[in-house]
């Protein structure tokens, strides 16, 4: 593994970025607190500023290991969402993707497009060897964007997740190796 932190990515219409404590007002109300953005995350909907300013506080923090990625997603100079890398296996060369997009901007390809450069980025310069990445099976759209990068549909996780609702729900699981990013 060659882990160099989270570097800026640029792609066609995103700057891929490092968070920044002075973001707290565009996270808080482009996604952070949409009930709906938050609907197949692992966490709920922020109450407040202060719940997202010391999340941010974590982020931002946690930028001083190398083995930490995290990107704020720009487009058109909006903080528009985030993509962050969750540790999976480190000897097997291998990290999961997680993702949030604010309502405003779904369906317009965004979020394809900034998944894309960051795992070409993991593959190429941190040198993993498999990105995965998990969804509920009722979140159609995570699926197709998974689908769209080029993740393959592994499997289905029976019952593997505790809704917010107090249900258990399926997850996909979706991969994508080294050798299959161009």
């Amino acid at each position: 593994m060659n882990h160099i932190g989270t570097q800026q990515l640029t792609t066609k219409r995103l700057n891929l970025r490092r968070l920044e404590l002075e973001d707290v007002h565009s996270m808080f109300k482009n996604w952070a607190s949409d009930e709906k953005v938050a609907k197949y995350t692992t966490w709920y909907a922020h109450q407040s500023e202060k719940i997202t300013q010391e999340y941010l506080k974590m982020i931002v923090h946690s930028y001083d290991q190398l083995d930490y990625y995290c990107w704020g997603i720009e487009y058109q100079e909006n903080l528009v969402g985030m993509i962050s890398v969750i540790p999976v296996d480190e000897k097997a060369e291998i990290c999961g993707i997680g993702y949030v997009l604010s309502r405003n901007y779904w369906n317009l390809g965004l979020m394809a497009e900034a998944a894309e450069a960051v795992i070409t980025f993991l593959c190429r310069k941190v040198e993993y060897r498999r990105v995965i990445a998990w969804c509920d099976v009722a979140n159609a759209a995570s699926g197709i964007v998974l689908r769209k990068i080029g993740m393959q549909l592994e499997g289905k996780l029976r019952q593997h997740i505790a809704r917010k609702d107090d249900s258990y729900g399926d997850e996909y699981i979706y991969g994508i190796l080294k050798d299959e990013i161009d």
